[in-house]
């Protein structure tokens, strides 16, 4: 049977298999470059090894840097022709590393290791790397770094602890950080990446126990809180937060811990977040409604209402740019039976207030 030509990170070439399943016997580095020697992968003849001695720069270009001419974009060169082949730094029962070159580039699957114990292994593709790169602890041999590249750019990175759980994220395009995720024991807790062209950020917090806590969105150049919403300890909801961007409003909903609406509030910005149009309140009980309010970018403004948990109506007051303009305010018990009755002078004064008992008799009488 004809042997077919691999192509780069063809998941069917043996040498590719065999290098991947290789890379997962972290703790036996001597099966790695064996499966690395001794495989052909489909090329015309075995790749041998070449240790780094034997080896040279060749065929590379000159250039002037502060006025120092070096050399760059050499090919590694083996008896005067670009080397394709295994190139090899040291010892295996030491520090060793092992990397595939073809035409004087690197090309191929590339690791280094120490003793028994991996150190890093990465892919290159015509002398860049392309693909995944893994470093790892030298103690826990778990990851420490692990890094996608495309075209020799670093497409996104992550970073791990000792114990192999990940603390940082980086998602980048070019040189420039599009995403970028910080942990608190394996979970997210802030998280930068952009949206509609603008940068925003992400904020987690959690319970000792691991669960959610809270989950807030900001926008980064003024940190205006965009969305939000926390929960109680046992899983349930208790505040959603949003703003609407189009109306410059934001909307609250709160939760009492049994589930039921709490509260309903709109808010204004003027700058700051100041209360705004209509307000809700609900009793804890019956969910039934508690307080009706109407504000005016933070001033009182129209009708308040109390209520019984029954829903029977406890008092009323009118605002007018934040003052109480009644001059006479009844308050009434769950039966709906006058209990007191306070007299103003239309502009949020108190004079005087009247207390009556269950019959409907006037038990107290105070002036202010």
């Amino acid at each position: 049977m004809a042997c077919r030509k691999c192509g780069w990170l063809d998941k069917m070439c043996p040498g590719f298999l065999l290098s991947r399943a290789a890379a997962r016997l972290l703790g036996r580095a001597a099966t790695l470059l064996l499966g690395i020697l001794l495989i052909p992968g489909c090329s015309e003849a075995p790749q041998l090894p070449v240790e780094e001695q034997a080896l040279s720069p060749i065929d590379c270009s000159r250039q002037e840097v502060y006025g120092i001419w070096v050399e760059t974009d050499c090919l590694e060169g083996y008896r005067g022709e670009p080397f394709s082949g295994i190139k090899t730094t040291g010892q295996p029962e030491g520090f060793f590393s092992a990397t595939q070159y073809h035409q004087g580039k690197r090309h191929g699957f590339s690791f280094s290791a120490n003793g028994s114990r991996i150190l890093s292994h990465a892919w290159y593709h015509q002398g860049v790397r392309e693909g995944e790169q893994l470093d790892y602890h030298a103690q826990s041999q778990r990851p420490k770094r692990q890094a996608i590249y495309r075209g020799g750019e670093t497409q996104a990175v992550a970073l791990f602890n000792e114990q192999g759980i990940i603390e940082r994220y980086q998602r980048l395009e070019g040189e420039k950080t599009v995403e970028s995720i910080t942990y608190e024991q394996g979970r997210p807790w802030t998280h930068l990446f952009y949206q509609d062209g603008e940068q925003r950020e992400r904020l987690r917090r959690y319970f000792p126990d691991g669960s959610l806590a809270s989950d807030a969105l900001f926008r980064k150049k003024d940190l205006k809180r965009l969305s939000e919403v926390t929960f109680y300890a046992s899983g349930k909801v208790k505040t959603r937060y949003t703003y609407d961007r189009a109306a410059n409003l934001a909307a609250q909903q709160t939760y009492w811990s049994n589930g039921r609406l709490q509260s309903e509030q709109q808010y204004g910005f003027d700058p700051l977040i100041v209360r705004h149009g209509e307000q809700r309140s609900y009793c804890q009980s019956t969910g039934a409604l508690e307080k009706l309010a109407h504000y005016q970018m933070g001033s009182e403004q129209g009708r308040f209402e109390w209520y019984h948990c029954n829903g029977r109506l406890m008092n009323a007051k009118h605002y007018r740019q934040g003052i109480m303009v009644d001059t006479r305010v009844d308050t009434l018990d769950e039966s709906g039976h006058l209990v007191k009755r306070e007299l103003f002078d239309g502009k949020g004064k108190r004079l005087e207030a009247f207390y009556f008992n269950q019959v409907g008799e006037q038990v107290y009488h105070e002036r202010f």
